[in-house]
């Protein structure tokens, strides 16, 4: 057996429902606000350690290049011979030799390698050489060393001190190639580091830390990240592997480094944080107002979601209620129409009874008992028509057609058709038609249809007026056609107007 559940359980689950859609609403929210904190924090330390990586390779590439000077540079420097291999990032190089005291030599190095005299440029600013950088035009300044060798013998063992001395008047100034670094180094670091697809979404710019309005590469941008960079580490020349020379059996060699500097005072120099500056900022908003905005957006679709969830909870209440009202009504259409029916046909089994008995006798009344059969039989023949109509509309089998019709010639049909019945029953009838009145199209079948229910009700409900009155009219503004029936009846209660129309309706004072 199933079970049937009422109104308010019905209620009662949808309400419970809705309840639970509510609190999972909350938790949602409370959630999608600790993933998106956790998703801001999570980006950032991407991006940290993004950025890292590329501070890291660009300072190992600039710690190459001032290897390259200290080494390379200087070789070829004191052989005189060509200088191949230079790195990409150096663009012109210069030799300096600017004692305190004394002719100052500058070279610089040609398209052919080689080292050649040459006047001191103006954009080198540099009174004296020291281990330093020079921002404004960004340059690398690389110190000669003086290296001193000295070895003592005792008993103990044999000793080599090594002495490393930075001039403060010898070095090499390379003017950093800002071509290079903006068409190539700086994208091809960023990719590397942040991924090929960074750049649709984070906009790059680099700084100077002392002069910010100095931008290398990119944009002025809002930064969400800033991460210094172009840091170079103290780069001595490497120790040799082994001592010099070769101790006596038995001792021990003991290898002494001294470094003795000389610094002036000046710019900053390459150690510490850096003097550049990387700065992330993602397009159109900040980070934390883009994962804001994302939030509210994924937040709002789950919501939507859930709306129409509550909204389908709320359409198949409505429904289910509806198809019980439907269905209710449907069984006191049945009860209504078999009553309909059964009144004709009991008329006509009485009638064709007594006539069978030999109850009517003389000519009039065998005619009169004639007339009522006709009439109960024309009855029930459109009772019976009005239900196959109504059932293969509704099934789909029959559709309206849509044919010109004139609606005067098709009224005045239908109301001669009851002329008689009007007229045994006492009504007077009025019929006021409008000689302007259009065709229009439909189906002329549920049109009579409709034009004898009207008339049938008028009959049964005009009570005693006895007084019908049939109207059509043409509104041409409205490009419609009014058609009333009028009797003198109590009326439609107001309480089943709004179910006029509905299926298998009927009123509570219908007989």
């Amino acid at each position: 057996m199933g079970t049937s559940f009422g109104s308010r359980t019905l209620l009662a689950i949808c309400g419970a429902l809705v309840v639970l859609l509510a609190a999972l609403a909350a938790v949602q929210y409370r959630w999608s606000t600790r993933v998106a904190v956790a998703d801001v924090q999570r980006e950032k330390e991407h991006l940290d350690s993004a950025a890292s990586l590329f501070a890291s390779e660009f300072n190992g590439i600039a710690a190459q290049a001032m290897q390259f000077l200290q080494n390379d540079a200087h070789a070829a420097l004191q052989s005189g011979e060509r200088l191949t291999g230079v790195p990409k990032l150096i663009g012109a190089l210069y030799y300096l030799d600017v004692p305190a005291k004394g002719e100052r030599q500058v070279r610089r190095l040609t398209a052919e390698g080689l080292f050649a005299p040459s006047p001191l440029p103006e954009w080198i600013p540099v009174p004296r050489c020291a281990p330093l950088v020079i921002e404004d035009p960004p340059l690398l300044v690389a110190p000669i060393y003086d290296i001193a060798t000295t070895e003592s013998h005792g008993d103990i063992g044999d000793h080599f001190l090594k002495t490393f001395r930075w001039r403060a008047d010898r070095c090499f100034v390379a003017g950093i190639d800002q071509t290079y670094l903006r068409d190539a180094l700086f994208p091809q670091l960023i990719r590397q580091s942040f991924g090929e697809t960074a750049a649709a979404e984070y906009d790059f710019a680099v700084v100077s830390l002392n002069a910010p309005s100095h931008t290398l590469y990119g944009a002025p941008v809002r930064a969400d990240l800033r991460k210094p960079f172009l840091s170079i580490g103290a780069n001595l020349p490497w120790l040799p592997k082994a001592p010099f020379g070769t101790s006596a059996p038995g001792g021990s060699a003991v290898l002494i480094q001294r470094v003795e500097s000389v610094v002036t005072k000046g710019p900053p120099d390459l150690h510490g944080a850096g003097i550049w500056e990387l700065q992330v900022a993602h397009k159109g908003l900040p980070l934390t107002a883009a994962f804001e905005r994302i939030r509210r957006r994924d937040l709002l679709l789950s919501l939507g979601v859930e709306l129409l969830l509550v909204a389908a909870i709320l359409f198949l209440v409505i429904a289910a209620r509806r198809m019980q009202r439907l269905a209710d009504q449907k069984m006191r259409f049945v009860a209504g129409v078999s009553h309909e029916l059964r009144t004709p046909v009991s008329a006509i089994a009485m009638l064709s009874r007594n006539q069978a008995d030999g109850l009517v006798a003389g000519a009039e009344k065998v005619m009169q008992y004639g007339e009522l059969i006709h009439q109960q039989s024309r009855r029930l023949n459109e009772m019976v028509e009005q239900t196959l109509q109504y059932a293969g509309i509704h099934s789909g089998l029959r559709r309206p057609a849509k044919n010109e019709i004139d609606l005067g010639g098709l009224i005045q049909e239908a109301v001669d058709a009851r002329r008689e019945e009007l007229a045994h029953s006492g009504f007077e009838v009025e019929i006021a038609l409008s000689r302007d009145l259009p065709p229009v199209l439909g189906d002329a079948k549920l049109l009579r249809t409709a034009f004898d229910n009207l008339l049938d009700n008028a009959l049964k409900y005009a009570g005693g007026g006895r007084w019908i009155r049939v109207s059509a009219g043409h509104a041409a503004p409205d490009k419609e056609v009014h058609i009333s029936v009028e009797d003198r009846g109590a009326g439609i209660d107001p309480a089943d107007q709004a179910e006029i129309f509905e299926p298998f309706c009927r009123g509570k004072a219908a007989v």
